[in-house]
């Protein structure tokens, strides 16, 4: 009987040495793969069937920016994430392949997906959406977007919009030297931030813990009103124009609501 059991413990150890060898080598051959970024996808496209923009990705980073013709391209070293793209009335849809496992294998060095979309022209609306991804704007032009970042980070840079709108979960935003004619930004536990704000443009910001800062930079305001509210977070007005909370008639609302988190308006 002591013997059976001497040699069933030797085959279970040898299986087990076995299977943990196995392991090893396939995790130095998925490591030495994933360090092996292709290019999964590269299109062109005619100027003229292209209005506006729809992306809903959940496993790529996204970046939106001006060239001389609308052009995607994707690279990434994950390959079961497979971009597709088609145009439906005048509108460039984008999704990347939801199939794909929800299992975290950044520590073998899997990199996400970087989609790469040029624009040569002002766009008639923008809807992004990414659940995983960030998501980059760079001298864009377009009457309306909409834009969703959930966790990954969302810059907007040298862009304009008559309309504006952008929210998020975690995710921060960040805008630079970005006009636009109206704004509503929403986030939960990301910052917000504005740089070369905008004047005298009606916007409606609303965070939960996430702080807000508000910077004017070199243009003034001239006739704008500062809304704020918030249970326990606090309003600093570092801006002496905007110290008494408006300025001229007030007729440009900048509507702050907020939990705890503080705003700051340079």
């Amino acid at each position: 009987m002591r013997k059976v059991l001497v040699f069933t413990f030797i085959i279970g150890l040898i299986i087990t040495v076995v299977c943990v060898l196995g392991a090893i080598k396939q995790f130095k051959i998925e490591q030495e793969k994933a360090k092996d970024v292709t290019t999964n996808f590269n299109k062109s496209y005619e100027e003229s069937d292209i209005k506006a923009l729809k992306v809903n990705f959940e496993h790529s980073n996204l970046k939106v920016k001006h060239g001389n013709k609308f052009n995607v391209t994707s690279e990434g070293s994950n390959e079961q994430t497979k971009i597709n793209a088609q145009i439906s009335k005048g509108e460039l849809k984008l999704t990347d392949n939801k199939q794909t496992s929800n299992i975290n294998l950044s520590f073998l060095g899997i990199k996400k997906n970087d989609v790469i979309v040029t624009v040569p022209k002002r766009l008639e609306g923008m809807k992004l959406d990414s659940s995983n991804g960030s998501i980059d704007l760079n001298n864009i032009e377009a009457e309306e977007a909409n834009v969703y970042p959930d966790v990954g980070e969302l810059t907007i840079n040298n862009s304009k919009y008559n309309k504006l709108k952008a929210s998020s979960d975690v995710a921060s935003i960040l805008l630079e030297k970005t006009m636009y004619n109206q704004g509503e930004f929403k986030t939960d536990t990301g910052q917000l931030t504005i740089e070369d704000m905008p004047i005298d443009k009606p916007t409606n910001i609303d965070t939960d813990t996430g702080d807000v800062v508000l910077d004017y930079g070199k243009l003034q305001p001239k006739n704008t009103l500062i809304d704020f509210s918030s249970d326990i977070g606090n309003l600093n007005i570092e801006n002496s124009k905007l110290k008494n909370k408006k300025i001229g008639n007030g007729e440009n609302v900048i509507k702050l609501i907020t939990d705890t988190g503080d705003v700051t308006v340079k």
